[in-house]
């Protein structure tokens, strides 16, 4: 689930540091929200005056408008981060081809270069914006959102604490899984980008020798692997999201089952019900919304574990 090459980038556990600290804010205006819904709609069930409804309805507005600010923060931080950090990783690849010239060139392959330097470095900007505040919002939020549960009713607490460790688990699974299909989708995706540009700087000497046809046929070939390579990544990863999801969505039913039974024989209050029952979706929320961007992330994934490679020996070749 978290990977270790994050913290290989300048600045990565201060990032995560801040996003841990905003998360917890914006899990305090969750518990927030809810408590000041469910305020508001106990006091219009009880008939109360609308001065009353009015200051929760305003509670509820703050709330609403903290967490969406803390968003829009949160976004501006990791813009920033994500720009820096692959602006620094094309340069250490520059570097490197500059530095070596021609054999590395060669070794990695022109179309793996090209590609690495341009869409593998716009893939890693896509998955720091993912990941990050993806593994801050499934650390932080479920465990604020659980010790504030368990005071007002223990078995809805009791239901989302058993739960939530069999989706960590299953995550972790998922994540070997969709990690060995990205690696095969990306070694494919290679062979095609250098044949491809092979296939160009000869096409003139393929046509010389009338061999332009079957390499054509070739080039062809390369790109239907790739391409059932792709559907396999994106299978895996998207079945596993969907699997997740229901996984989420059945455990709030059964809260919300739970709930329903014991309002009919009285034995849970309206109000730690109603809040139960908002609370509990916003519980999941970062497990739902994880599985859903996994998929976008894979290649980000790969390309950030192949540019840090790269980096990690043009420094070398500096201390040299």
């Amino acid at each position: 689930m978290l990977d270790k090459n994050l913290f290989a980038l300048p600045g990565a556990r201060r990032m995560l540091g801040a996003l841990c600290l905003l998360t917890l804010l914006k899990a305090a205006a969750v518990v927030g929200q809810a408590w000041t819904l469910a305020t508001a709609v106990d006091l219009l069930r009880a008939g109360s005056a609308l001065v009353d409804v009015a200051f929760s309805l305003a509670g509820l507005l703050i709330c609403f408008m903290g967490r969406q600010a803390i968003a829009f923060f949160q976004d501006g931080m990791l813009e920033r981060y994500a720009g820096d950090r692959v602006a620094e990783l094309r340069v250490g690849l520059l570097r490197r081809v500059f530095a070596e010239g021609p054999l590395f060139v060669g070794a990695m392959g022109t179309g793996n270069t090209v590609a690495l330097a341009l869409e593998g470095a716009e893939q890693v900007d896509n998955y720091l914006r993912l990941v990050l505040p993806k593994i801050a919002g499934v650390v932080i939020v479920p465990l604020v959102l659980l010790a504030f549960a368990f005071p007002f009713d223990w078995v809805s607490g009791l239901i989302m604490l058993i739960v939530f460790p069999f989706i960590i688990f299953y995550m972790v699974l998922l994540g070997k899984t969709a990690k060995a299909e990205a690696d095969k989708q990306h070694d494919e995706f290679n062979r095609l980008a250098n044949h491809f540009v092979d296939t160009l700087r000869g096409i003139d000497t393929l046509k010389l020798f009338g061999r332009s046809a079957a390499q054509g046929q070739s080039v062809f070939a390369a790109s239907e692997r790739l391409r059932q390579a792709t559907m396999k990544t994106l299978r895996t990863a998207i079945l596993s999201g969907a699997v997740l999801d229901l996984f989420a969505t059945f455990s709030v039913a059964a809260v919300a089952i739970m709930l329903g039974f014991r309002l009919v024989d009285g034995s849970i209050a309206f109000f730690p019900a109603l809040l139960m029952l908002i609370l509990v979706p916003e519980y999941f929320k970062p497990i739902r919304e994880y599985a859903s961007d996994y998929h976008a992330s894979l290649d980000g994934k790969t390309a950030l574990e192949a540019l840090l490679k790269v980096a990690a020996l043009s420094d070398e070749l500096d201390a040299l």
